[in-house]
């Protein structure tokens, strides 16, 4: 995705926030820093309620507890990005399905409007050879003749 970067030359965005790329890495050292405070209450709660005195309760409850948490942003982030490719390739079989459609249509419009054409011109043709035969003039421009009349 490419979005106007104040004004200057256009410029690559890639995040769903579309965060310029000079700012990335703040905004990642940003997230990281916001995030360690519910780190240490998580093993804050789990130092101090939920174990019991020993270090390998406390180890073993940490490690459970960062085990559950890494599972579940990598199911979510598995899960977000199959349903995206769901999404992506849903909206594909139906972009090439309108698509057939229309190219279908188009070729029927074509053929119709040949079909017509030929119509028109074999009707004029036998109005000509007509007025021919009864040796009357024949002024009247044929069908494909689109200057104006004067």
């Amino acid at each position: 995705m490419t979005n106007p970067n104040g004004g200057r030359k256009w410029e690559r965005r890639e995040s769903i926030g579309s965060i310029r790329s000079r700012w990335r890495p703040l905004y990642s050292a940003l997230f990281v820093i916001q995030a360690l405070p519910a780190m240490a209450f998580i093993a804050w709660a789990e130092l101090a309620w939920i174990t019991g005195d020993s270090p390998v309760d406390t180890l073993k409850a940490i490690l459970w507890g960062v085990a559950l948490a890494v599972g579940a942003s990598i199911a979510t982030t598995g899960t977000f990005a199959e349903v995206q490719d769901i999404m992506m390739g849903t909206r594909d079989l139906i972009n090439d399905w309108l698509q057939k459609r229309r190219d279908e249509a188009e070729a029927r419009g074509e053929k119709q409007g040949e079909e017509r054409g030929l119509s028109k011109a074999q009707d004029w043709y036998n109005r000509q050879q007509s007025a021919l035969e009864k040796g009357e003039t024949f002024d009247e421009p044929p069908p494909w003749d689109d200057r104006p009349k004067s």
